[in-house]
């Protein structure tokens, strides 16, 4: 009884916080990628966006009070990782904290001695283990224009990562996926770009990427859902396995 009342109140608050037809046709035109989804897949976007919006907290920080269309955004773009994975994959975390633009974030660094020193760095999006999603807004109006950037999947492929322990690189699969499979494409995919970056040639995704095993699954994340083909050309199976991970046939 106390299971049925519990999800009769979540679908009453998600039914709540769906957003209009009207006011997601105002948002995703800032969006071209978005603006291609059609039929189920649009009706299953406004589904996650609704329980994206009941389910988290948005704050403003940096002078930023968000408005709706800025949360609704924010909601439309992170309904795309798990259009078909399920709203459960971001229970870890509550709130996204979003700022105007670019912000300064601490940082603890490690040198080969296991000398621990502190800095600042300059982001435009942080996520952190059963903590907030911090956002640019700048950067999230930047996001899914066609051209491989997207801070917000970015940014929620690193909680989905870390959905079976630590970020790196390796999310929960699939019964159906080969672990195996996964460890060895992504291992030879990261060390073919790292390679590339020593010999001073020009990387064929953000080089970024080669930060660490756990950066190089969320900007793959990114190429795969805001410029699919440029993945599929380049590192085909990198982008066959996101397509299994994500349950999405991009391209």
């Amino acid at each position: 009884m106390f299971r049925k009342w519990r999800e009769k109140r979540w679908q009453h608050k998600v039914d709540v916080a769906m957003p209009s037809h009207e006011d997601i046709a105002a948002v995703i035109k800032h969006f071209p990628v978005l603006a291609t989804i059609e039929g189920e897949s649009a009706a299953r976007l406004r589904q996650r966006s609704g329980e994206i919006l009941a389910s988290k907290t948005f704050l403003g920080a940096g002078g930023l009070q968000p408005g709706y269309e800025d949360c609704l955004a924010v909601a439309l773009l992170a309904a795309r990782p798990i259009l078909n994975l399920g709203i459960e994959c971001y229970a870890d975390f509550h709130t996204f904290i979003l700022y105007p633009d670019e912000f300064i974030a601490e940082e603890e660094f490690e040198d080969e001695a296991g000398v621990v020193s502190r800095g600042r760095d300059l982001r435009s999006g942080e996520a952190w283990a059963r903590g907030p999603v911090v956002l640019s807004m700048a950067d999230v109006m930047d996001s899914a224009q066609g051209q491989g950037f997207d801070v917000v999947a970015h940014e929620l492929a690193h909680q989905i990562d870390q959905l079976n322990g630590e970020m790196d690189g390796f999310p929960p699969l699939h019964r159906s996926m080969d672990p195996d499979e996964w460890t060895r494409a992504f291992s030879a995919a990261y060390d073919r770009l790292n390679q590339a970056l020593d010999r001073d040639e020009e990387p064929a995704i953000d080089p970024y990427a080669a930060e660490s095993p756990a950066e190089y699954f969320a900007v793959t994340s990114e190429y795969f859902f805001d410029a699919p083909e440029w993945l599929e050309q380049h590192e085909p199976e990198v982008f066959r396995l996101l397509q299994a991970f994500y349950g999405i046939r991009n391209a």
